[in-house]
């Protein structure tokens, strides 16, 4: 019983989110702002639909994409070597914003194990 409890717990904790489940364009420019603040790849008109509860209209895409490029600007102004220092994943989403992010990124990935003495 335990285990099963354990296992559904995982498997709703891993699941990806299908966005809101409204036709409000401000909660999909949120859900949009939300997902590039956390690093995620701005998804295709194509790929939202398929995930989405609700029917992705031209309206509805293009307040995720205004929400995801607003979120992405904001992502992208952080220190990239803090962000690999701390292990976090970055899945590119900055290389054309900040040419030199996933350089600096690396360089603070490369100095986790280090340590002066």
């Amino acid at each position: 019983m335990l285990i099963t409890s354990l296992t559904l717990l995982l498997l709703v904790a891993c699941a990806q989110s299908s966005g809101p489940a409204s036709n409000k364009p401000s909660d999909w420019r949120q859900y949009g702002k939300e997902e590039a603040l956390v690093g995620y790849v701005k998804q295709t008109e194509q790929e939202l639909a398929a995930e989405a509860t609700v029917s992705v209209t031209n309206e509805i895409y293009s307040a995720y994409s205004d929400g995801y490029e607003q979120g992405r600007a904001e992502y992208c102004k952080q220190d990239p070597k803090i962000l690999g220092k701390k292990g976090e994943l970055y899945r590119g989403i900055c290389d054309e914003l900040r040419p030199t992010f996933r350089t600096w990124y690396n360089n603070g990935k490369a100095s986790r194990g280090r340590s002066l003495y």
